[in-house]
């Protein structure tokens, strides 16, 4: 009987300690883990507004491009012919896309310099004027460049892409890099409730030109 009471309370000992050693092991486990280094989450892609960089989208952009210049008989509304002409100027386009609008002013004005950034690069990299550079930057970060750095910067159908929230940062950002006296020119479309005849005509054609 003394055997079987000394053999139960030797493993009543061993289940202690087996159980207080299993408890100290847990609590050293959590501890290595607090200490590991936290990795930092990979920052997401941002996303972008054409589809899928494919001809269609590329030549819708080329598209309303040429429709807005025509339609506006220019390229742009501020007061800057005279200092494009003059060589004096430094323009900057953000979300340039395939860089329609800069290929077409750069090409106008040789003697001035020509700026544009897009988060893919979409833009032609070899074949463009000489004035003209192109670079991958996001507006939704700090843009690669000084301040006062530009005469005029401009940014167009970007309404859709940047949210209510970030449009104070946007705007920021953009008067951080114009020079003072400069311009900036925001295009966006207003859409009626109703096409009037001219408006359901470009449509139309539109729609049977490119696919979507």
């Amino acid at each position: 009987m003394g055997n079987v009471k000394s053999n139960l309370k030797s493993r009543g000992i061993l289940t202690s300690s087996s159980k207080k050693y299993t408890k100290k092991r847990n609590e050293l486990q959590q501890i290595e883990q607090s200490e590991q280094p936290v990795q930092p989450e990979e920052p997401k892609e941002p996303t972008y507004h054409l589809s899928n960089h494919g001809n269609d989208d590329i030549d819708r952009q080329h598209f309303n491009h040429f429709f807005r210049k025509h339609l506006f008989q220019n390229n742009f509304s501020a007061p800057i012919e005279e200092k494009l002409i003059q060589g004096r100027c430094k323009v900057l386009d953000t979300g340039c896309g395939p860089g329609t609008w800069l290929l077409d002013l750069a090409t106008k004005y040789e003697n001035s310099r020509f700026f544009g950034i897009d988060i893919k690069p979409v833009y032609p990299i070899e074949i463009k004027p000489k004035n003209l550079e192109f670079y991958e930057a996001d507006i939704l970060n700090n843009l690669p460049f000084p301040d006062n750095e530009f005469d005029f910067v401009h940014q167009e159908i970007m309404a859709l892409i940047i949210k209510k929230v970030e449009w104070p940062r946007v705007i920021s950002e953009l008067i951080r890099i114009t020079r003072p006296g400069g311009f900036i020119e925001i295009v966006e479309y207003i859409s009626p409730d109703k096409n009037g005849p001219v408006m359901t005509e470009m449509y139309d054609t539109r729609k049977l030109k490119i696919s979507y």
